[in-house]
Order: C-alpha cells, then sequence, then structure tokens
C-alpha cells in the first residue's frame, strides 16, 4: 500500500537577526511535526485502502461495486508522537455472508490498532 503527504513548512528569520539553533529546535517540537506527520500517513493509507475496493470518490458507476463507503467512525491512539484521534472510514461488502460482518474499515489490514495496556493508562497503535 502506498502513502504520500505533502509537507510545507515556512520558516522565516529576520536578515538582520541570528537565532539560536536551541529555539529552532523548540519551535520544531512545538509544532509536533511527528505527530502531523503520522496523522497525515494514516488519513492518505484509510483514503488509497478504501479507493483500492470502492473507486474514486464519486465516480460513475461506483454504485455497482461490490464495496461500498458506509461513513467513517472516529479512532483514538496514544503513540510516541502523542495522542491521536483518526476518522476512518467504514466499507460494506455487499456479498458478505449473512453469518459474517459486512462492515470493515479496510485500514486495519494495512495498520494494526491493537490495545496494550502501559501502568493505568491505556494505549493503542
Amino acid at each position: 500500500m502506498h502513502a504520500t503527504i505533502d509537507v510545507r513548512l515556512t520558516v522565516s528569520i529576520d536578515d538582520d537577526k541570528t537565532i539560536p539553533l536551541a529555539t529552532l529546535a523548540e519551535f520544531i517540537t512545538d509544532q509536533n511535526i511527528e505527530s502531523v506527520l503520522l496523522e497525515g500517513l494514516v488519513e492518505s493509507l484509510d483514503a488509497a485502502c478504501v479507493e483500492a475496493l470502492c473507486g474514486e470518490k464519486h465516480a460513475h458507476g461506483n454504485s455497482e461495486q461490490r464495496f461500498q463507503r458506509r461513513g467513517t467512525d472516529t479512532r483514538t491512539a496514544i503513540t510516541t508522537a502523542g495522542d491521536h484521534e483518526f476518522s476512518l472510514h467504514y466499507v460494506e461488502d455487499t456479498a458478505a455472508d449473512h453469518d459474517e460482518s459486512s462492515y470493515f474499515r479496510p485500514v486495519e489490514d494495512v495498520l494494526s490498532f491493537e490495545f496494550l495496556w502501559n501502568k493505568n493508562r491505556h494505549q493503542s497503535f
């Protein structure tokens, strides 16, 4: 599976100023770049997985596909990059047997959101 995110960060420093490297590093840290990158990658993977099954969003003929978009649901996770809330897509398998669930999150075929316990804090990755 392929995920793409485009990130652009602009930093402006006046020509007549010199700033300490530590100040620049603190600015980068304050932007939560790791968290933003992770969330962007998960969203990109989610979109790619859904598109692979359901076709392009709003494309002609999608209503006749076996797999149908069926909305989103929020999934939370705590990682080393911080606390996250992901809005992940659900898909329905219209050909599923009556005794099996027909709704699933395609991104979970690529990413595991297993729950782990760490002391008194609930974590999922």
